[in-house]
């Protein structure tokens, strides 16, 4: 999954009470549903660990 700014790639980023989607190269930082209907089946793999992703 690309970074919308900078085409860099996106990684998941878990801190201890969230969970973000980062760019590698950027650093910008997008919440899950900023970028949901974008969700790539590498990215989703990852998600699906997480019983559940609080939006804040």
């Amino acid at each position: 999954m690309q970074c919308k700014k900078c085409k860099g790639e996106l990684e998941v980023a878990r801190s201890c009470r969230r969970v973000r989607l980062r760019c590698t190269s950027c650093q910008q930082e997008y919440q899950i549903h900023e970028v949901a209907s974008e969700l790539d089946d590498k990215i989703v793999s990852i998600l699906e660990k997480y019983t559940a992703i609080i939006y804040d």
